[in-house]
């Protein structure tokens, strides 16, 4: 039985609203060696191409060209300088790009041209890194980890140096466990959401504006003694609403079980037939946070981070996974 809603019973973003991925290049050809796993990360890095992790790649990073055609190895397994030891999440900023390592404490920094620079000790273990809007740096969230560090976020300058340090206030959540993404708005507010669903608005030093838990499918599956009946839903983005109000939280959830489509037929399933991606649009004002409705793919799309730019993952006839590059299309009242 599906975990999800049924498509008639989940509201839209806004009355008359709609939003759809609209695929315009695929990374990586059928010799490609890299290919990608289940959850990919992905940068575009203007002229200069594409930065692509999985977690089939480990701590190796695959740089593609504007055309999506296989470059080279940005990074490669170790701990040496610019080296990994899992596939990290991407963030551009003004002074270059930062790679972090998920639930690891290190955060490696890298110029425009894709030369490594130096590698930023966290407090904790790293949860989500963004571009700051505001300064041309980054923000960064850290939690659990490390010898008694207490969750927070640091926002660096353009040359990765510490201009501040922010912790949250006992009353919030979101930072207490996997942090799923962070974003600062242009107003300064910022935006924290778990994997679970916990979504906290904060001003710019961490004072809560608002908190709401997301309703994710298939977690209402999740038995706290013996765990999920089958994979419960995460949230992978938060992303600025395109109509200026709120973020759009993005999150996957299974479709049905692997073991029961396994059982429909012989071969592996696609990965569009396993999962699909949901769309929360959020909204602040004086009450706090209220969510305006959501939308459904049918795969596994995930914004960008760089405007209406997105992308998702595909299964080709000859079994490879591909990543395609593509845009988010809203349309609603006055569009």
């Amino acid at each position: 039985m599906s975990l999800l809603l049924s498509a008639a019973a989940v509201a839209q973003l806004c009355t008359g609203c709609d939003v759809s991925f609209e695929a315009l290049d695929t990374l990586g050809a059928s010799d490609d060696p890299a290919g990608v796993g289940m959850i990919a990360d992905v940068l575009r890095i203007g002229d200069k191409g594409y930065l692509v992790s999985s977690e089939v790649l480990g701590g190796v990073v695959i740089v593609y060209d504007t055309a999506g055609s296989y470059k080279r190895e940005l990074t490669q397994l170790g701990d040496g300088p610019g080296e990994l030891r899992g596939p990290p999440r991407f963030a551009l900023g003004t002074g270059g790009i930062a790679l972090q390592e998920r639930f690891a404490a290190d955060l490696h920094l890298f110029s425009s041209n894709l030369d490594f620079r130096k590698t930023i000790r966290l407090p904790g273990a790293g949860g989500s890194v963004r571009g700051d809007p505001l300064t041309g740096g980054w923000l960064v969230s850290y939690s659990f980890g490390g010898a008694g560090a207490d969750p927070g976020i640091l926002l660096l300058d353009q040359s990765g140096d510490v201009i501040r340090t922010m912790k949250p206030g006992a009353e919030s959540s979101s930072l207490s466990g996997p942090t799923g993404d962070m974003i600062r708005d242009a107003d300064g507010t910022i935006w924290i959401v778990s994997v679970t669903g916990t979504l906290e608005a904060f001003d710019q030093d961490l004072g809560l504006l608002g908190s709401l838990q997301l309703e994710l499918p298939g977690m209402d599956a999740w038995d706290p003694s013996t765990g999920p009946a089958a994979p419960p839903a995460m949230v992978t983005d938060v992303h600025l609403a395109p109509d200026g109000a709120g973020v759009w939280v993005f999150a996957l959830a299974p479709v049905v079980s692997p073991n029961e489509l396994r059982n429909q037929q012989s071969a592996f399933p696609a990965i569009d037939q396993l999962f699909d991606s949901f769309v929360y649009s959020v909204a602040l004002d004086s009450e706090g946070l209220s969510l305006v409705g959501t939308d459904r793919f049918d795969t596994l799309v995930r914004p960008l981070r760089d405007g209406d730019l997105a992308f998702d993952m595909v299964d080709t006839p000859e079994g490879d996974r591909r990543v395609r590059v593509g845009r988010l299309r809203f349309t609603g009242p006055g569009r």
